[in-house]
């Protein structure tokens, strides 16, 4: 990245039976990156693809992006 990013928040959308936590991430300076990890709790036996949408939320204004997972028991 090439520009400074504020402090702020991500949240995981998961679909119905899972849990995921909120988590706070540090800002970053340009060309810095940071690992986040966001805890999930499955149901047990859960298995297939599922939908997951990330939300970033920093100084006001948000951003999100959606992936497909595979859980296999």
């Amino acid at each position: 990245m090439d520009v400074a990013r504020s402090a702020g928040t991500l949240d995981l959308a998961v679909p119905g039976g899972w849990t995921a936590e909120r988590v706070a991430f540090p800002a970053t300076r340009p060309g810095e990156g940071a690992n986040i990890k966001v805890p999930v709790t499955i149901p047990a036996g859960a298995s297939g693809d599922a939908g997951l949408t990330a939300t970033y939320r920093s100084d006001g204004k948000q951003a999100s992006g959606s992936r497909t997972v595979t859980v296999t028991p």
